[in-house]
């Protein structure tokens, strides 16, 4: 069975919604730590530079998110992106990993994933989103095999993948970024295997192996990609 609800539905984010997308997980991140969101010189400039970074990753990315049924608003996000191995990726500005520390894992894909957030104002089945939003990020990874998840990821939620049996790798020291205390990890496909299995008749939709085919299009046009 498929996750609904009365008062939310998912969605594939639009590349003219960028705007809207990078405004909501800025306001929210500054919610989590009671801080004010308002357009000061900080907001301003981590807008234009995450902004930024969604133009250069969309073509190569699917953005999955939630939006209420009332006004439309998005209320959670997720993005997965195939990478190309060329595009700078935040974890190479952030913490002076290189390209090559990355591909030295010698593997067949390369994925990074972000903008993963959950307004604090939704009060119910936030478990259950939580699942569901992973659950359609991971699995293109997981079906294409052979791959490397990249993330900045915010500590807290390091702990709780790993709470969910998703296990990740550490790739330096963390540092404090967008308020949180930020890590470089990686997750390797197999490790996602535990995580897919035990949600996939709860989350699992023909969507999702559409989206997998879709990432494998992308691959073979990148010559990343030979069956």
């Amino acid at each position: 069975m498929n996750w609904a609800s009365d008062n939310y539905y998912f969605t594939k984010l639009k590349k003219n919604e960028l705007f809207e997308l990078i405004h909501f997980y800025l306001r929210t991140t500054a919610e989590y730590f009671n801080l004010n969101d308002s357009l000061n010189e900080e907001y301003t400039y981590h807008y234009k530079n995450l902004l930024g970074e969604d133009l250069s990753f969309f073509d190569s990315s699917i953005y999955y998110v939630l939006r209420d049924r009332e006004k439309h608003n998005i209320v959670a996000s997720i993005r997965i992106t195939y990478w190309d191995r060329e595009t700078i990726l935040p974890i190479q500005k952030l913490f002076s990993v290189t390209k090559e520390d990355l591909l030295s894992q010698n593997v067949k894909h390369y994925w990074h994933i972000g903008r993963f957030i959950i307004s604090k104002r939704i009060e119910c089945k936030r478990i259950s989103i939580l699942k569901k939003m992973l659950f359609d990020a991971f699995f293109p990874p997981y079906f294409l095999e052979q791959g490397l998840i990249i993330a900045e990821c915010d500590k807290r939620l390091a702990n709780t993948l790993l709470k969910l049996g998703v296990q990740s790798h550490e790739l330096g020291s963390p540092i404090t970024y967008l308020y949180s205390e930020t890590l470089p990890i990686y997750i390797r496909t197999e490790w996602l295997d535990f995580f897919i299995q035990k949600n996939n008749a709860a989350q699992y939709s023909i969507n999702n192996s559409e989206d997998s085919i879709r990432f494998a299009l992308k691959a073979k046009q990148m010559f990343f990609f030979d069956n």
